[in-house]
């Protein structure tokens, strides 16, 4: 099972028989997954506090330095080229973007390219060696957020397709031409996806020895 896979499984993508923790407390293995958690004794001599020291191993890219940046300025392009075509069409005075089948995906769309916006924030500036957290947060996000983004492009190219068999619209070139950047839109998405998917990930175990008594978060 490759770095990845492990990270799939246990973020909550297999073993239906396991119970699901409280959200806070999957947000705080998720932020510091990894490390290996002990009470030190506060130099005050009154009580302990929590003194985290990263265990785990280290997720690394298996490019070089300047494929790392290819791959980055790719994915940007490909973004900015989905963005464009989806609001160009978006923004244009058409019957069909006042209908509520297709405004909803619409709706969805944007959510899902503002998570795709997130994910490069944490993925674009990212150290070569990344820790569980840092992975989570950037590679395992973004496939996740263009996934959604290529399904949501999707349905609305779909969604204008059906207003035009539905409606007699006085401009059905116009409609085919928004419908054709929907599809174009959502197969730069699922190219972001496809492309990262295909990345190996490295596993680097990491230097530092967990103390005695100490507790690793997953």
């Amino acid at each position: 099972m490759s770095p990845r896979d492990n990270q799939d499984s246990s973020t909550g993508s297999g073993g239906t028989n396991k119970e699901r923790p409280p959200s806070h407390v999957r947000a705080y293995h998720g932020h510091f997954g990894g490390y290996s958690e002990v009470a030190v004794p506060r130099r005050d001599g009154k009580g302990t506090r929590i003194e985290r020291i990263y265990t785990g191993d280290y997720f690394r890219q298996d490019l070089t330095g300047r494929q790392r940046i290819w791959i980055r300025l790719l994915y940007v392009a490909l973004f900015l080229w989905a963005v464009a075509l989806c609001v160009s069409n978006a923004i244009l005075p058409l019957a069909s973007n006042s209908t509520w089948y297709v405004t909803l995906p619409q709706a969805v769309s944007i959510a899902f390219l503002s998570w795709i916006i997130i994910a490069f924030y944490s993925y674009l500036p990212a150290k070569q060696d990344m820790t569980v957290a840092e992975y989570r947060s950037s590679s395992l996000s973004l496939l996740k957020a263009t996934w959604g983004s290529a399904i949501s492009l999707g349905l609305i190219a779909v969604a204008n397709l059906l207003f035009i068999a539905l409606n007699l619209s006085n401009e059905p070139l116009r409609e085919l031409l928004g419908a054709a950047k929907y599809v174009v839109s959502a197969l730069m998405t699922l190219a972001i996806n496809r492309i990262e998917k295909r990345v190996t990930y490295l596993s680097i175990p990491s230097q530092n020895q967990p103390p005695e008594n100490s507790v690793k978060i997953n």
